[in-house]
């Protein structure tokens, strides 16, 4: 068991995947602060209750990630903008509100031991379909930026780059984050992602918006 700092938020952070934040409240400037001397990092969890800001009565949802700060900016008015990217899921055990920041006692969380061959053989069929549905995208929109060729084939970090550009619900994507079975997460972003390029089959012409996975 292990004791971190958390930020609740209205968003999903999977393992790999970049967080910029921007810091202002005292309490999560201290949070930061403390972060950066210890070199530690701290736990991003969905809001289950409550606000991220002023809040300090939240409830979070029990599993979140780490997020291990790589880049800090200071501003002139104290303000902080720092680059995280997520690192390990975790299950919380008990929360603390000791600090002025939200702290947990949580334990790290692994997908259950399946046989080799079969997540294998989940993350191949999942991977052709979602690079048809990155270059749909592309070929729909050019102000998205996407190489289908930097896709993982490692069946773990697939599922987690899958899992973070889907286009859902907040508690969709906290669903998946705390699923158990890397087999079910696969199959099941399989699925999604089918539905997914049937819809963007009907509408040829609709514009995504900007995003890369570069």
């Amino acid at each position: 068991m292990e004791q971190i700092p958390l930020f609740p938020l209205n968003s999903v952070l999977f393992p790999g995947w970049p967080l910029p934040l921007h810091i202002f409240e005292p309490r999560y400037l201290q949070m930061t602060q403390h972060c950066v001397s210890e070199d530690i990092p701290f736990g991003v969890v969905l809001l289950q209750e409550g606000k991220p800001e002023g809040d300090r009565k939240v409830k979070p949802y029990r599993v979140g990630c780490t997020a291990r700060i790589r880049q800090i900016q200071n501003l002139e008015d104290g303000r902080l903008l720092i680059m995280t990217i997520g690192e390990k899921r975790f299950r919380i055990h008990r929360l603390h509100r000791e600090q002025p920041y939200l702290e947990a006692s949580v334990e790290y969380i692994q997908f259950k031991q399946e046989a080799a061959d079969a997540t294998q053989a989940a993350a191949d069929d999942l991977y052709p379909i979602f690079a048809d549905f990155l270059d749909i995208l592309s070929e729909m929109d050019d102000t998205v930026q996407i190489n289908s060729s930097n896709i993982p084939v490692d069946p773990e970090t697939l599922s987690f780059t899958a899992a973070a550009l889907l286009q859902t619900s907040m508690r969709t994507k906290q669903s998946m984050l705390e699923a158990r079975k890397l087999t079910s997460l696969l199959n099941y972003l399989q699925r999604i992602y089918r539905h997914e390029i049937g819809l963007l089959q009907q509408f040829p012409t609709q514009e995504m918006g900007n995003f890369s996975v570069n």
